[in-house]
């Protein structure tokens, strides 16, 4: 959740009220107007880009006759990542953040308030601010001080590492190699193909991608060091 991000999504349009995204920020800062917190708040017209799904509970509301639509979304859009989202160094001030944002749920009357992928810090400090928590399930790879890929297929049954070998000979047969570039060694061509590639698995669908060509090309002048870029190349 680092400022340059989320400047970044702003400055390249992909989150802006036209695409449903209503910056609602909420700031901290003292008596001097020295800044004390930040919380990335959106007025939300829609669930998408969000990777929550909740139509179940929009359904819900429909249902009483109420309306689900217009709510206040606390999140890092597009990145269904857990991380810090009341973004400030003094858990007091974080306290501050989570319960300022209540008061401005109930002022602006939305149906609900929402805080998505909390890190654990930021998650016991909303639950004693009287969130509701809600549980949910993602899948996580974690190297256990593994000292070569083979050590990590001694932890799997014989059929799994048969198989992950089987398909890795495939891969070395058609002759496709990787390679890892990051940011200080990507080069606009090699940024545009892998632009293209994303953006192909959304056109494929009908779809349009959350991200812009302007997105990936600031962000990468902007902070070189944040990119890992890993290719697959067939005979490269």
């Amino acid at each position: 959740a680092s400022p340059d991000f989320l400047q970044t999504l702003h400055t390249s349009a992909c989150v802006t009220p036209d695409c449903g995204w209503y910056a609602q920020y909420l700031y901290l800062q003292d008596e001097q107007q020295t800044p004390l917190g930040l919380m990335p708040l959106y007025l939300k017209t829609h669930s998408r880009g969000e990777f929550v799904f909740d139509m179940a509970w929009a359904n819900a509301f429909e249902r009483h006759g109420l309306p689900y639509y217009p709510k206040l979304v606390c999140s890092v859009p597009f990145t269904p990542v857990s991380g810090p989202r009341l973004l400030a160094n003094n858990p007091l001030h974080k306290r501050v953040l989570a319960e300022q944002a209540i008061e401005i749920a109930k002022k602006m009357g939305v149906s609900s308030l929402h805080v998505l992928f909390p890190n654990q810090e930021d998650l016991r400090i909303l639950r004693e601010c009287g969130y509701m928590i809600r549980e949910d399930v993602q899948f996580h790879w974690k190297n256990q001080n593994y000292e070569n890929f083979e050590d990590f297929l001694k932890q799997l049954t014989y059929d799994k590492r048969k198989k992950i070998r089987q398909d890795r000979k495939k891969v070395q047969a058609a002759g496709v190699s990787f390679r890892h570039l990051r940011g200080k060694d990507i080069t606009p061509e090699t940024l545009g193909f892998f632009i293209s590639c994303y953006q192909n698995t959304y056109y494929e669908r009908g779809r349009e991608p959350y991200l812009n060509d302007a997105f990936f090309h600031t962000y990468l002048q902007k902070c070189p060091e944040n990119i890992l870029l890993i290719l697959g190349l067939r005979n490269g």
